[in-house]
């Protein structure tokens, strides 16, 4: 792991001791019918953002997915055209990045904390920022990330963000990302969000009537648990 600053040490091994929580208790197995509808429609929502924003192909974009978990998303932008070599994934916890490699060897993984990204500047077209900083409670950690990513990203490139826009009632690890608090550790950014995804408890259920319901109840904007989006450079900005 790379170095922290001695600021965040309790929050970092508050978030390791959390996340080793959630991988024995298997917190993010998707099995249910309603929760396959949302995975569905955010990886249709992010592949129309990305449509509509890049400029040119994939395969010639890099990639990093700041908290990589075990690599799904990397894995989507490999089966969209973004070669193993150009998808790079970090993240706090050793157990995740051993099975993303297991997963996927072809991926450029490591274990860091990303408070200190060891990148050059100016390095990726896209960055992944998924449910990352919902779990950051120490705002020194969550404004050091944030510095760090925008450091990394090119001019041209963006944010690709998706996280709570409300409170778990279910889980008090977490707390909601309004865009008063994106606005606040990204104040130098054009901020794209829209509302997406059911509440996962109605996801999950919904039963053997998701494929009908799930569009239905998504459509009810208060019903929407997340924001999904694209954090880019203010106008003027340009590749140093």
């Amino acid at each position: 792991m790379l170095g922290e600053s001695p600021e965040s040490g309790d929050e970092v091994k508050r978030l390791r001791k959390i996340y080793t929580e959630y991988l024995r208790e298997g917190r993010w197995k998707y099995d249910s019918l309603g929760r396959q509808q949302l995975c569905k429609e955010r990886s249709d929502a992010i592949e129309t953002l990305i449509d509509e924003w890049f400029g040119r192909p994939l395969c010639e974009c890099r990639v990093l997915d700041v908290g990589c978990g075990y690599g799904s998303q990397l894995r989507w932008f490999n089966e969209r055209g973004v070669p193993p070599e150009n998808l790079f994934g970090v993240d706090l916890l050793s157990a995740h990045i051993e099975s993303a490699r297991r997963r996927y060897p072809a991926f450029n993984l490591m274990q860091a904390n990303a408070e200190r990204l060891s990148f050059p500047n100016d390095s990726f077209d896209i960055i992944v920022a998924f449910t990352i900083f919902s779990s950051v409670f120490e705002n020194e950690m969550a404004g050091n990330i944030a510095s760090e990513m925008l450091r990394v990203l090119k001019k041209s490139g963006a944010i690709l963000w998706y996280d709570l826009r409300y409170p778990s009632p279910t889980n008090r690890s977490v707390r909601a990302m309004t865009r008063r608090r994106i606005s606040r550790l990204f104040p130098s950014t054009v901020i794209r969000l829209k509302s997406i995804s059911l509440l996962p408890p109605l996801a999950d259920s919904l039963g053997p009537t998701a494929a009908i319901t799930y569009p239905l109840l998504a459509g009810i904007p208060f019903l929407r648990s997340h924001y999904l989006g694209l954090l880019t450079a203010a106008p003027g900005a340009s590749d140093s």
